[in-house]
């Protein structure tokens, strides 16, 4: 039976925001980089759970790395492509203005190279390499998440055991080295774009985790009942408290994912409930919606306000941010919802 795991849901609601804010100029713990480097690790856990589920028995002839990438990709389309449009427009809309009002050869040259900028974020390629300037930002995680995701599930569909036992443990090693050596995480290392590379490896460690439920070791684990709970709620309280010190949070996020798995954990009793069941789908609305909501309030609305005499604290600021944000991914989930469960209707009938 297909089981919800609310908390996990509830965890990348609270990521989202986080992400957002920094976006907005407000840092909160754990901070953005360990954000998404969780946020990674929790689809890579997802992403092994599927293979173990659908592909490790005959190797991926079924259901192969294409399979599962076009999957992917078809069920979190819908919302990317629905936010980016708006971004888009919302830009579109503002370059326009300014040309009518000056007209000249710059704006509309601009004008038209927005429009070739958007072929890598439609294709979702966009973190396949740095050559282009990406309007909606943000969502270099997605298309990297994409990416990364179509070889580790290619890696696991050619060999599950050389993969799993030699090549991910590798990577994880490598990769957290250089990306903690110092380096420009936004930079090119040799051929590669680090970016990408930030999603292999703790799409790497998402895989042993889930691959770590299916052995006797996580059954022994469970057992001990006090120790494992008391485990998985000190992993929750470190990746907030501690961050990135030291990469402890490669540890204890596994930790806490193993406690949000388990349905009997102190975690899933608390949090596993009917109302949060929207948290995983509200969290992605959020996370593609923010940077539009943070450009709009910062260029436009503040201003505004800042030119009738208003002043407004930071705190106020992100007040305002966090309801907009809110009540504008609400309003998208709920449209482009509306339109999928449309066309599964239509599909049904024919």
């Amino acid at each position: 039976m297909k089981q919800r795991i609310y908390s996990i849901d509830i965890l990348k609601l609270i990521l989202a925001y986080i992400i957002a804010f920094f976006h907005f100029g407000t840092t909160i713990a754990p901070g953005p980089t360990v954000a998404v480097q969780v946020f990674f690790i929790i689809s890579g856990f997802f992403l092994g759970k599927k293979f173990y589920a659908r592909s490790f028995a005959d190797g991926g002839k079924a259901y192969g790395a294409w399979d599962y990438t076009l999957d992917h990709v078809t069920s979190i389309y819908p919302h990317y492509l629905f936010s980016l449009a708006a971004f888009f427009l919302y830009t579109l809309a503002r370059s326009l203005l300014h040309l009518a009002m000056s007209p000249g050869w710059d704006k509309v040259s601009a004008i038209a190279l927005d429009f070739y900028n958007q072929i890598p974020d439609l294709l979702l390629l966009q973190s396949a390499y740095r050559f282009h300037e990406s309007l909606n930002y943000p969502l270099w995680q997605l298309s990297a998440l994409v990416i990364a995701g179509f070889f580790v599930y290619g890696l696991l569909c050619r060999n599950e055991r050389v993969s799993r036992t030699l090549l991910f443990p590798a990577a994880i090693l490598m990769i957290q080295s250089l990306l903690y050596s110092g380096v420009d995480l936004w930079e090119n290392y040799g051929f590669f774009y680090l970016p990408l590379l930030r999603a292999f490896s703790p799409l790497c460690i998402g895989v042993l985790t889930f691959y770590f439920t299916t052995t006797p070791y996580y059954a022994r684990l469970k057992a001990k009942k006090v120790v494992f709970n008391l485990a998985a709620i000190l992993s929750a309280v470190t990746i907030f408290v501690y961050a990135d010190l030291a990469n402890i949070f490669l540890i204890t996020t596994p930790i806490l994912i193993l406690g949000c798995y388990d349905g009997a954990s102190w975690l899933s009793v608390l949090l596993n409930r009917r109302v949060f069941r929207n948290f995983g789908k509200f969290s992605y609305a959020v996370y593609l919606n923010h940077a539009l909501v943070a450009r709009f309030v910062q260029a436009r609305l503040m201003p505004g306000v800042q030119a009738r005499g208003i002043g407004l604290t930071q705190w106020q600021s992100n007040g305002i941010f966090f309801v907009l944000l809110t009540v504008y991914s609400v309003l998208t989930l709920f449209l482009v919802e509306t339109w999928k469960n449309k066309r599964r209707s239509k599909a049904a009938v024919q």
